[in-house]
C-alpha cells in the first residue's frame, strides 16, 4: 500500500526500505522522538533551532546524554549521528559555524 505525498511514495507496508522516502521518514521519527523525550525530562527543544545551531544541538545532545533515561541517550547517539551526516553532506555559507556534535 502507498501513498503520494509531495509527488514521493512513502511505502507504508515496509517495500522499498532503500529509498530515500524511508530513511526521511526515519529521520523525522528519531527527531520527535527525542523531541518527546526531552520534554518529559523538563527540556523543551526547537527541533528547526537543533538543526541549524550548532552549539544549541550540541548543548541539547550533551543534556540527553548525560540523562538517566536509556531511551533518550540512545535516541540521542542516533539524533548526534544524523546530525553529523546532515553536516557532512551540507555545504556551509563562510563564516558559518561548523558543528561539533561530538
Amino acid at each position: 500500500m502507498g501513498v503520494n505525498m509531495n509527488t514521493q511514495a512513502y511505502h507504508l507496508d515496509g517495500e522499498g526500505c532503500g529509498d530515500l522516502a524511508y530513511h526521511q521518514r526515519h529521520d523525522m521519527l528519531v527527531e520527535i522522538d527525542f523531541k518527546w523525550l526531552m520534554a518529559g525530562q523538563g527540556c523543551h527543544i526547537d527541533p528547526e533551532r537543533l538543526k541549524h545551531d550548532a552549539s544549541y544541538a550540541q548543548g541539547c545532545l550533551q543534556f540527553a546524554l548525560d540523562s538517566r533515561c536509556d531511551p533518550l541517550r540512545s535516541c540521542a547517539l542516533c539524533l548526534r549521528a544524523e546530525l553529523e551526516q546532515m553536516r557532512a553532506s551540507t555545504p556551509y555559507p563562510p563564516g558559518f559555524e561548523a558543528w561539533n556534535c561530538g
